[in-house]
């Protein structure tokens, strides 16, 4: 049994950190794998077998371990947080269901093709050591590279270098135009020269930071007398680190976005609230303060989205318990179409702004804001202009 505790402990540490990092990357499903696998190629590499199929036993119970122990936290974290912040909270029973153990056995098989993995590449150590450390300054970019890939727009778009700062040389990008809403829209076209272009540059930009490492260690090791450090070590877990971030990049963003939404959600009356998009995959009505507002949209409005969610059409921006919400609004738009009118004829009204789905916004001098739907294209114009001569001009715009 002492010989399995190493395993053990390496399971259970493996467990909990990825506890820890399931918050985030869950948002973007594929991209847990790689962290299952690195936990099996931890609990091979904490073994000290010089055999392969002597590692197995042991991989097969550390895998059983993390799997079926990260299910159950991850499982008790959500109950524990439904009971703490939500009004239906999950029953224990849940535990049991199918998906909880279908999710468990998902997460041991590949923490044991890891683990296998891992057994490669201890046996790839062991053959070639002395040239290992410059396969990975060589070959090692071609893996971030793809891991890269990850980053992307509708189609196949691109690296993390254009998504964050367009460099280098984005794919082709075409305005298309959509006749019915009168408005367009960027997507991303596949080219093939462009396509060389990431493969060249980037390659070349996950290459440099290696070979600064691989020259740096150098140098540290020849000034070193006794102790030399092992530089494949280093440039391997460099490597690990860079692949990992690029290819949970999209998963970090959604929830340090979510994070910021949630935060941004502080009033103290229904007109401290607005609803600022309609954005897949956060929220057919985000809502956040107002003072937040421009903050929160650019931040949406930089992430991939997959397009805008079918929602009732009905959600209004509500501040409950000090913290903004959506509401379903139940009232007619007849009744806000009158209300907007008498609060213009009233002048009350401080801007108004017209979209060509003729949604109307109307902000009141008091702060409150009036949401509704002309009848014709305009009209807020006419009504406007009726009491111009009365309240003077009133800020206009059209979207």
């Amino acid at each position: 049994m002492k010989k399995f505790k190493p395993v053990i402990l390496t399971s259970i540490i493996s467990a909990v950190i990825f506890l820890v990092l399931s918050s985030w990357i869950f948002n973007y499903s594929w991209s847990i794998l790689p962290y299952l696998a690195l936990a099996g190629c931890f609990i091979v590499w904490i073994q000290k077998e010089n055999v392969a199929y002597k590692f197995l036993p042991k991989l097969v119970i550390g895998s059983l371990i993390f799997g079926i122990l990260s299910a159950v936290l991850i499982f008790v974290r959500m109950i524990v947080m439904s009971h703490l912040f939500s009004d239906s909270p999950m029953p224990i029973s849940e535990l049991w269901d199918q998906e909880t153990w279908m999710m468990a056995l998902v997460f041991v098989f590949v923490s044991f093709i890891g683990g296998l993995l891992g057994v490669i590449l201890k046996g790839f150590y062991s053959l070639y050591k002395n040239k290992l450390d410059l396969i990975i300054v060589f070959v090692g970019p071609i893996l971030a590279l793809v891991s890269s890939l990850a980053i992307y727009r509708i189609k196949i778009s691109g690296t993390i270098m254009s998504a964050l700062h367009g460099w280098p040389y984005p794919f082709l990008t075409v305005q298309i135009s959509d006749l019915m809403s009168a408005s367009s829209f960027p997507k991303w076209i596949f080219s093939p020269g462009s396509f060389y272009h990431y493969i060249i540059f980037d390659y070349l930009f996950y290459l440099a930071p290696l070979l600064v490492i691989y020259f740096v260690l150098k140098l540290i090791n020849k000034k070193l007398e006794s102790r030399k450090i092992n530089r494949t070590f280093v440039l391997f877990a460099v490597l690990v680190i860079m692949s990992i971030g690029l290819a949970s990049f999209i998963s970090v963003k959604n929830s340090y976005i979510s994070y910021q939404i949630a935060k941004s959600g502080y009033c103290q009356q229904d007109s401290d609230c607005k609803i600022v998009a309609n954005r897949s995959p956060f929220s057919c009505a985000i809502v956040v303060n107002q003072d937040n507002a421009e903050r929160i949209l650019k931040m949406v409005n930089s992430f991939p989205s997959t397009g805008e969610l079918h929602c009732s059409g009905n959600e209004r921006a509500a501040c409950i318990v000090n913290k903004c919400r959506i509401a379903i609004d139940h009232t007619p738009n007849e009744t806000y179409w009158d209300m907007l009118k008498q609060a213009v004829s009233n002048c009350e009204v401080t801007s108004i702004m017209q979209t060509h789905s003729l949604e109307v916004t109307a902000v009141l001098k008091s702060g409150r804001v009036i949401n509704a739907k002309e009848p014709a294209l305009d009209d807020i114009f006419d009504i406007v202009s009726q009491s111009e001569e009365k309240c003077g001009q009133i800020r206009m715009a059209t979207e």
